[in-house]
């Protein structure tokens, strides 16, 4: 997963759970318009051993990613998802995927 998708389409996401390894997200419907959208949904299937599984339900307008604590660290994660500056958002995801090698 390109933690820059997530960053940039973090406006249409709020964080219900997130847990060493396990986010879960409610996802505004908004989102069905976004043309990054089919990239969040097949997230887990872009070859990086980090995010294991990921699932987007429309219906209950929830995401749910689970990913490799031990390689992208909860605390970072935390912050990008909690940050209100755009900047910092940005930096924090370049500054993730470089740390995972992505």
């Amino acid at each position: 997963m390109d933690l820059r998708v997530l960053a940039e389409l973090k406006e249409y996401l709020t964080v219900k759970k997130h847990t060493p390894g396990r986010l879960k997200v409610k996802v505004n419907l908004a989102i069905r318009n976004h043309p990054k959208l089919t990239q969040l949904q097949h997230a887990a299937k872009g070859g990086s051993s980090v995010i294991k599984k990921t699932n987007l339900n429309i219906f209950t307008q929830t995401l749910t990613v689970d990913y490799d604590s031990t390689v992208l660290p909860f605390e970072a994660l935390q912050e990008l998802l909690s940050s209100d500056d755009q900047d910092r958002i940005a930096q924090l995801a370049t500054e993730l995927m470089d740390s995972v090698g992505v």
